[in-house]
C-alpha cells in the first residue's frame, strides 16, 4: 500500500486507473506511461511523462506485461476494491482525518498553480481532466494537443518540489 500511495502523490492519476495499471502500460525508455481510451475514465488516451522517482517505484522487473504493478487486492491478480479501507489506513497512519485518495490529484493542481509559472491548462491536462470541460468556446472544438513535453516539464518540476518539500518519499 506505501509503495502505492507514494505513486499517488507523485502521479495524480485517479485511484482506479493507477491501480489497474499494468506492465505494458509502463514505458520505461520514453519515461512515461500510456492509457489506451478504454482504460481512462474520460475515454481518451493519454500519456503521463514518468518522473525518475515515480519509475524507481515501477521498477522493470515489477511491471510485468500483464500483471497489475500494484498488487492491492489480497486476491492474487484481481482487482482492488477496499478503497474505503486503504483511505482509513492512511487516515490512522498519517493522522489527516478528512484524507482520501482524490485529495492527491488536488494537492498536486494547487501546488503547481502555487509554486510554478506553468498554464493552468497544461497543469489540468496532467490531470486528464476532459479538454470540453476546461476550454472553452472555440478552443473547445479546434484544439486537440496532447502537450506531452510541456507535461513533462510540469511532472519535473513536481518531482523537484517533492525533494525539497517532502522529506521522505
Amino acid at each position: 500500500y506505501l509503495r502505492f500511495l507514494r505513486f499517488l502523490i507523485i502521479c495524480p492519476l485517479r485511484m482506479t486507473e493507477a491501480a489497474e495499471l499494468k506492465g505494458d502500460n509502463i514505458f520505461f525508455d520514453e519515461q512515461e506511461l500510456r492509457l489506451s481510451h478504454y482504460e481512462t475514465k474520460n475515454n481518451e488516451a493519454f500519456t503521463l511523462p514518468l518522473p525518475r522517482i515515480a519509475l524507481q517505484l515501477i521498477n522493470e522487473a515489477s511491471a510485468t506485461k500483464d500483471a497489475r504493478c500494484f498488487q492491492l487486492s489480497s486476491i492474487e491478480g484481481a482487482p482492488m476494491r477496499s478503497w474505503s479501507f486503504f483511505n482509513k489506513a492512511v487516515r490512522r497512519a498519517s493522522g489527516v482525518d478528512q484524507f482520501n485518495l482524490h485529495h492527491l490529484r488536488r494537492t498536486f493542481a494547487t501546488q503547481m498553480s502555487e509554486h510554478s509559472n506553468f498554464d493552468e491548462n497544461v497543469i489540468d491536462g496532467v490531470l486528464n481532466h476532459r479538454r470540453s470541460a476546461t476550454r472553452a468556446g472555440v478552443m473547445r472544438s479546434y484544439q486537440h494537443a496532447k502537450n506531452v513535453e510541456k507535461r513533462r516539464s510540469v511532472m519535473n518540476a513536481w518531482e523537484s518540489f517533492l525533494l525539497s518539500e517532502v522529506i521522505d518519499l
